[in-house]
């Protein structure tokens, strides 16, 4: 499958503990490391780690509500002094849509204001993140004709239009594979297309093409007294070997007719996992 274009807004989906976040964050790295300007986005307790030469953004959902609703009042002092109504904070507090409109409107604001940069964005984890872009689609179901309307539009056509794309992170594993194949399939329903990219992190690295031999053979030439050492480390090649031919068979029999560029990145540490994106999503990067 080729590789595809990703767009000025990307949404990085995957359950807690798959490396969304690292991904997420090595993406935008690797779009400042070719000159682009790059935002990383993160929600509160989600939000990903500092990288140096990439502009990050944290948002708080009580902040985001006040900042998001200053379209809709026309001036930051208005929309404070309703968001401290009594009354409207009981609603907010009680309609969780809201909150989710307000940190998406956040997020539109964000990627409007940096027409020739990247914004990465750390979505919440799997569930949630597919609930928040429903959200404006449940919204607009809602609403008449009007202002609040066309606010609520203007969400839906940043987060689910064109110009974003989503990528999804995954582990070499049965249920996490499954999980991402059913997260693929949701998110084709709200976009109306696939995600762009499917990323299997911390799959097992196969060995260079015959180093097992080698080390077999390596083996058997072994002083019998020193064979001990060396039989444990030749198990531990072996069944790496094993694991990585698994992992692959696993991968390439769950996502088997699904609609969605996919690619593997080994585990590995510190900043090598932005040339190991940068190999998985080729040459080409956004739009």
């Amino acid at each position: 499958m080729d590789v595809p274009r990703l767009g000025r807004l990307i949404l990085v989906f995957g359950k807690g503990g798959v490396g969304k976040s690292t991904i997420a964050a090595a993406l935008a790295r690797r779009f400042v490391t070719r000159g682009r300007a790059c935002t990383l986005v993160g929600f509160g307790d989600e939000a990903t780690s500092h990288d140096a030469g990439v502009e990050r953004v944290v948002l708080d959902a009580d902040a985001a509500l006040a900042r998001a609703a200053v379209p809709l009042f026309g001036s930051s002092l208005v929309s404070r002094f309703v968001l401290a109504n009594f009354a409207i904070r009981r609603l907010v507090r009680a309609a969780p849509l809201l909150r989710e409109l307000s940190l998406l409107e956040c997020v539109r604001q964000i990627a409007t204001s940096r027409p020739k940069g990247v914004v990465v964005v750390d979505m919440p984890a799997t569930g949630h993140g597919v609930a928040w872009l429903r959200a404006p689609r449940q919204m607009l179901s809602l609403l008449p004709a009007g202002p609040a309307r066309r606010f609520v539009a203007g969400i839906d056509g940043e987060v689910n239009g064109p110009h974003a794309s989503n990528v999804v992170v995954t582990l070499p594993e049965l249920l996490p594979l499954r999980e991402s194949v059913e997260l693929c399939r949701a998110l084709r329903d709200v976009a109306g297309r696939p995600p762009a990219w499917l990323v299997v992190n911390r799959v097992p690295d196969a060995l260079a093409e015959g180093a097992l031999d080698d080390a077999r053979s390596l083996h058997a030439r072994i002083e019998p007294d020193a064979r001990r050492a060396a039989s444990v480390a030749l198990s531990v090649i072996e069944a790496r070997v094993r694991a990585a031919a698994r992992a692959r068979e696993e991968i390439a029999r769950t996502l088997e007719g699904e609609s969605v560029a996919w690619s593997t990145i080994p585990e590995v540490a510190g900043a090598e996992i932005v040339g190991r994106v940068a190999q998985s999503f080729g040459s080409e990067w956004a739009a």
